[in-house]
């Protein structure tokens, strides 16, 4: 359990897929304490995570942030 105001380093995993992005497209990183899309399965309940409050996610200074992918040229 974290403490107010105590900041934790995370890494979130990606399920591998593959995209090609053609000149001027975008990739959006969204993240969220729930499943955006609804459950990945028909008939499966979705996931209600126990956590509750404001998050904050730092991205700069000495908290510098990055999203790192693999990218294969053709």
């Amino acid at each position: 359990m974290l403490a107010p105001g105590e900041i934790a380093e995370i890494e979130i995993d990606l399920l591998p897929i593959g995209l090609a992005f053609h000149p001027g497209e975008q990739l959006r990183f969204v993240i969220s304490g729930r499943h955006l899309l609804g459950p990945m399965m028909p008939r499966l309940v979705e996931y209600n995570p126990a956590n509750a409050g404001q998050h904050v996610i730092h991205t700069g200074g000495e908290h510098a942030s990055y999203l790192q992918l693999p990218v294969q040229k053709r």
